[in-house]
């Protein structure tokens, strides 16, 4: 029975948030079943604006570098038990293109630069609680709306008007000075060329290239003579001092906060990935110019894009392979290329970032996909295969940037991403290499985990999670009889199971209509299905059981890269169990196990009584389900021991 909503006594069989007594036994139960199926990493995909903002601190968009984010990677880690993030792109973008996927690799986008730590004493003071408070009452759209959507508009406005004040007080600060300076000698190179690109697109009002003057154009071009680019440099320099100077102060702060950021997710036992582009932004190209093949772009075929005579235009300028050079496995660099070389200090500077990178579209690497477009015609430009080269670069920027945290017989810091049609070669050449990442949204394909066990992959070898940023969320997938058909046929075939048999019986489930309940048990499977294997990943949506879809990929949509999780994420996530949606890892191991034929009947069941806990009504925060055991309102409590505790 369902107890009166004016009730002040919680039932036992009606479950709520967990007490902060309960999360250790919860925490116990999660660490040892994870043990009992082998698990050996649980990854959560987070894009920046993803994250939650502080309630009251609201400018429209997350950061991954905010005190905020620390509180939720806490309450990731004790209810879905991440033991790593793999953080998408963290590039610059523009107002009228907000994918991070065409950011840039080596400079931080300033949308993503936490404000409220600016405020603090270790920077300086810069700006005051009351900014940012200020920038937050003043939002004149749907507050609720921004909790859940990210507002670029107004975010990008923000940022850039309070780093403008930020700014100012810190040219008569002294407090960040000298690491200022150290920063700015570390990182001369690209830093230069970032500012000096930032001050031209101001003086030619566009980063269009194309329409800047030649001497321009062709600033870092070889057939620019030296003496007449250090000329131009300097004018420019002189110029433009104020730009040039504003834009290394946010890349300083953006790679303070990052480190910040990375040493606390460390402390906590947590990997940071970062995401390596395929790709290079417009300035980098034009920085490194003589790297770039004219007029031919990365892309992909695709059958889904008619309109571009099957290929996903990209847009990304492509390198000139001919000038890679050569790079064997020992990792000589002496042969390296002017391709090689600026591939090599990409790859540097991510593992200086990150403890590993999830290689974007690694794909390209083995089989590149190039084409041209010639008066809006898009056809492919045949480029041979390529050898290990480019593995064999970022193994040995991996191998001198990492030293000891980079295990040269189990290179784990590099994960490749390898989904699409033109992965074939490249999954057989690196198969048990470097982990591949696979996603159970194509299972209908023969993409699940059984599969790629029988297709050669060593557990360990390989993440899976039911879907990417590209890929519809597990909501709208389960409402698909007939893609949800085929993947219930699949688990039938490898696991013998039946879906339904998965589910909860709590009369939550069965108030449900028959067609809820099917999607219900679809959901509940195949987040179980992840489990059967070492290491899986999952999106926050997919977490939070959200219909909003991260990207829809190929395509230009006004959702793209707008699904934000809400301040309120305890609340909100503890209320989508409570409905069947979401990630309830206990009940998520517990079938893993049973999937996996775990003879551990009594963890089995402690992971069920947990489940049942999470799955249904209650308080829906920890403080909540606190109060309400000191009052005793609680008829229930959760315990769970590891084995041989307290003996």
């Amino acid at each position: 029975m369902r107890i009166s909503p004016n009730s002040n006594v919680y039932a036992a069989n009606f479950g709520r948030a967990l007490t902060t007594e309960e999360k250790k036994s919860y925490s116990n139960l999660i660490k040892d079943s994870k043990s009992a199926l082998g698990t050996e990493d649980t990854t959560a995909i987070i894009f920046d604006f993803n994250v939650p903002s502080e309630q009251g601190y609201n400018i429209g968009i997350g950061s991954t570098f905010s005190e905020s984010m620390q509180k939720f990677t806490d309450f990731l880690k004790t209810m879905v038990g991440i033991t790593s993030i793999q953080l998408q792109p963290q590039g610059k973008i523009t107002p009228t293109n907000k994918s991070p996927y065409s950011g840039t690799n080596y400079a931080y986008g300033e949308h993503i630069i936490d404000l409220r730590k600016l405020t603090l004493p270790e920077y300086g003071e810069l700006l005051t609680l009351d900014d940012i408070q200020k920038a937050d009452e003043d939002y004149s759209k749907d507050k609720q709306t921004r909790e859940y959507k990210t507002d670029y508009d107004y975010a990008l406005n923000v940022q850039e008007a309070l780093l403008k004040k930020a700014y100012a007080a810190f040219l008569s600060n002294d407090k960040l000075k000298a690491d200022f300076e150290i920063f700015k000698s570390e990182n001369s190179d690209w830093l230069q060329k970032n500012g000096l690109f930032a001050a031209l697109s101001k003086h030619y009002s566009t980063q269009d290239i194309s329409k800047w003057k030649e001497k321009d154009r062709l600033l870092y071009s070889s057939k620019t003579p030296e003496s007449s680019r250090n000329q131009r440099i300097s004018e420019i320099e002189k110029e433009y001092s104020d730009i040039i100077d504003f834009e290394n102060f946010k890349q300083f702060i953006a790679d303070k906060q990052q480190q910040d950021s990375r040493k606390s997710l460390n402390a906590e036992n947590i990997k940071l990935y970062g995401d390596c582009l395929i790709g290079f932004s417009q300035g980098e190209m034009w920085a490194n110019i003589d790297c770039f093949r004219k007029n031919l772009y990365y892309g992909g075929p695709d059958p889904g894009c008619p309109e571009t005579n099957n290929i996903q235009a990209w847009g990304l300028p492509a390198l000139d392979y001919t000038k890679l050079g050569e790079c064997g496995e020992d990792g000589d660099l002496s042969k390296l290329g002017e391709v090689g070389k600026f591939l090599y200090d990409k790859y540097s500077t991510f593992f200086k970032r990150y403890d590993g990178i999830r290689m974007d579209a690694a794909w390209q690497f083995v089989t590149p996909f190039i084409y041209q477009a010639v008066n809006g015609n898009y056809e492919e430009f045949k480029l041979p295969e390529i050898n290990f080269t480019i593995f064999n670069i970022m193994k040995a920027a991996a191998k001198n940037t990492l030293g000891d945290k980079f295990d040269e017989n189990n290179p784990d810091n590099i994960m490749l991403e390898l989904v699409g049609i033109s992965a074939g070669k490249s999954r057989e050449v690196t198969l048990n290499t470097y982990p591949h990442l696979y996603t159970t949204a194509y299972a209908e394909y023969d993409e699940t985990p059984e599969k790629f066990r029988k297709k050669g992959y060593k557990d360990g070898k390989f993440y899976v999670g039911v879907g990417c940023h590209d890929n519809d969320s597990l909501v709208n997938m389960a409402k698909d009889t007939h893609k949800r058909n085929l993947h219930i046929s699949g688990m039938k075939r490898d696991y013998d199971l039946d879906t339904s048999k998965l589910a909860f019986e709590d009369e939550g489930y069965q108030a449900q209509c028959k067609e809820q309940k099917i999607q219900e048990d679809f959901r509940t499977a195949k987040l179980a299905e992840i489990y059967t294997t070492p290491k899986q990943f999952f999106t926050l949506p997919d977490m939070f059981g959200m219909s909003e879809r991260v990207n829809i990929s190929g395509k230009a949509h006004p959702d793209n890269w707008t699904v934000r999780i809400p301040s309120d994420y305890e609340r909100f996530y503890f209320s989508q169990l409570a409905k069947g949606y979401g990630l309830n890892l206990p009940k998520a191991l517990a079938n893993a196990m049973e999937m996996k034929n775990v003879d551990n009947p009594e963890l089995i069941n402690k992971c069920n009584e947990a489940a049942e806990i999470l799955r249904s009504d209650g308080p829906m925060t920890t403080q909540d389900a606190d109060e309400a055991a000191k009052k005793g309102e609680l008829k229930s409590h959760f315990e769970y021991q590891l084995p041989g505790a307290g003996k």
